[in-house]
């Protein structure tokens, strides 16, 4: 009886030990997430800490970005802390508060932000991935602006999700933004609603959607889509391809965003700014782009309109914007491109489809050639790029 008596009392002695030894370091958590919360100019402050357990709620956050007005968040909660190893911390959960805004008449409201899987490195160095704040995933609810009591603009959500690989070696990001409806009524300006009306379209509806991906060891960033589907409209998507962006780019880039932020006189900052960023665009190399419209009746749509506006049919205004492409496109000055574009507008005319506007040089371009010939001769671009212009691809 004694002995277990005394087991009792050991296991008891040992769990309160553990609980105090163990036990969350919130004043170091806080730190380390306003320090990292204070990045690229950007100042992150809270009024007090409240801890539960392993849960912490930083209150009355603020973010002050550099000359800018300070953005008030609100109580954030952190729930799910451990800390790791070596100082850094993990978050399985953190929560912000709603927004709920009014700026000039207009209204803005967003319910449920939360983040999931949150990284706190024990500070923030950019040379690897370890030190760089990381999430796994983010979300929000309903998004709303309203004017006056109208509905202007809603989704009904964003979920966004980051995949690192688990050797390091990419990391890949998707964004779904759902249920985007836009109320053609509240367009103040009456020539552009007026003219949607006459399409036939009182509401628009779709999705926003994103997929990117990133070497981490060469800094190649791959936008394969980021795609804009309007319901009885179309599709607009754009993909993208880089090189160079790597960790020392993105260390460089924080280290002049600091020093940009630090500097009080803001014309030697803003100047300063230009010259890093100058030198740091020396890295970047172009790979591909290209921009994709694949309609969904809304070409048919507006060639009625127009024809109706000069008094023909949608069949004759097709048949006159065909034969005055050639006239239109005179001015560019560049002959095998506009042939090009005269023959896939003349495809897409005849059967709206999709069209297509790409570059893909033979080999990578670097960034300031390409601005250099941008300011020397624009029309140069078509060669150096391999631009074309294509329909129903």
């Amino acid at each position: 009886m004694a002995r277990a008596a005394a087991t009792s009392a050991m296991v008891v002695s040992l769990s309160a030990y553990s609980s105090v030894a163990f036990a969350l370091d919130t004043d170091d958590f806080a730190t380390k997430v306003a320090a990292i919360g204070s990045q690229g100019g950007t100042k992150m402050t809270f009024g007090a800490i409240e801890a539960d357990g392993d849960t912490v709620v930083l209150k009355s956050v603020r973010l002050t970005p550099g000359g800018e007005q300070p953005v008030e968040l609100g109580d954030v909660s952190f729930e799910g802390i451990e800390e790791e190893d070596d100082g850094a911390y993990s978050v399985e959960l953190v929560k912000f508060p709603d927004v709920d805004v009014t700026n000039e008449g207009g209204h803005l409201s967003i319910v449920d932000i939360e983040i999931s899987g949150l990284f706190v490195p024990e500070t923030m160095t950019y040379d690897t991935l370890d030190n760089i704040l990381f999430y796994e995933s983010m979300s929000t609810g309903p998004l709303k602006v309203t004017r006056e009591g109208n509905e202007v603009f809603s989704m009904s959500g964003i979920e966004l999700e980051v995949n690192r690989a688990d050797d390091d070696s990419t990391v890949g990001v998707t964004l779904n933004g759902i249920g985007l409806r836009a109320d053609i009524k509240q367009i103040d300006d009456l020539k552009p609603r007026q003219m949607l009306n006459d399409l036939g379209y009182e509401t628009l509806t779709g999705d926003l959607v994103l997929d990117a991906n990133w070497d981490v060891e060469s800094g190649t960033v791959k936008l394969n889509e980021y795609g804009l589907t309007l319901n009885d409209v179309g599709k607009l998507a754009v993909q993208l391809e880089i090189s160079g962006y790597t960790m020392e780019f993105i260390q460089a880039m924080e280290q002049a965003q600091t020093a940009a932020a630090a500097n009080p006189d803001a014309e030697a900052a803003q100047q300063a700014m230009g010259f890093a960023m100058l030198g740091m665009l020396q890295q970047l190399t172009f790979n591909s782009a290209s921009i994709r419209f694949d309609d969904a009746s809304v070409t048919e749509k507006a060639l009625a309109y127009a024809g109706k506006q000069q008094g023909i049919s949608g069949e004759q205004m097709r048949q006159a914007v065909k034969g005055m492409m050639p006239l239109m496109l005179g001015h560019l000055g560049i002959p095998a491109l506009q042939q090009q574009i005269s023959a896939a507008a003349n495809i897409y005319l005849d059967n709206p489809g999709n069209l297509t506007v790409s570059a893909k040089p033979a080999s990578p371009v670097a960034v300031p050639v390409i601005m250099g010939a941008g300011m020397g001769d624009p029309r140069s671009l078509v060669d150096l790029l391999n631009v074309q212009v294509t329909a129903n691809d």
